[in-house]
């Protein structure tokens, strides 16, 4: 008669630790180990600017990670209407005509030359430290991006922004392109939350 109360006490705390354990692998799977740095110059009129967004620098083995980064950026500032923007073959075209390379404009001085010769006020340089999966217990999405918007006339840097995100989902492997979206519209929030 006491056997089967301590089995059936047994199998309810069975029961409770394997839904604990669940709980803790779901919790786990659906982390999302997240950085961020930003700075935007509070003096800044961000309306009244004309930008355009070059290549950001591919620091990463992904081909093309600079210019999907890039395109991103434009679409997200373009939806939050934050600045008018250049129009992305149009900054490419006349940067083919002074023979630059976007991905070599880094540094502050070369974005403000360049700022100056496409004829905008700022320009949105960048780059891309990681992005794609990177192995555990399974595969997930990272992608790590740094950027900064450089006024022309100045070079004084108005908006400085670091951002990595690793994580997908619950269930399922996150999506990079998902996961870069998320990781530029948080980049983009300070300077709509002003």
């Amino acid at each position: 008669m006491i056997a089967r109360p301590l089995a059936t006490a047994a199998r309810s705390l069975a029961v409770r630790i394997g839904a604990l354990a669940l709980t803790l692998a779901l919790a786990a799977c659906a982390s999302s180990d997240r950085q961020a740095r930003d700075y935007v110059d509070p003096n800044a009129d961000f309306k009244t600017m004309k930008v355009a967004v070059l290549p950001f620098e591919n620091l990463t083995n992904y081909p093309n990670a600079g210019r999907i980064v890039a395109e991103l950026m434009a679409t997200e500032l373009y939806d939050r209407g934050v600045f008018e923007l250049q129009e992305d073959t149009e900054t490419r075209r006349a940067l083919a005509q002074l023979k630059i390379d976007p991905e070599n404009l880094t540094s502050v001085a070369a974005a403000q030359q360049a700022a100056g010769l496409l004829e905008v006020d700022a320009i949105v340089i960048g780059s891309v430290s990681e992005f794609g999966y990177q192995q555990g217990l399974r595969e997930e999405p990272v992608v790590g991006l740094n950027a900064r918007l450089v006024q022309a006339g100045t070079g004084t840097v108005l908006w400085a922004s670091s951002h990595s995100v690793m994580g997908g989902g619950y269930l399922e492997r996150g999506s990079l392109n998902a996961t870069a979206q998320r990781v530029v519209s948080s980049m983009v929030d300070p300077l709509t939350d002003r």
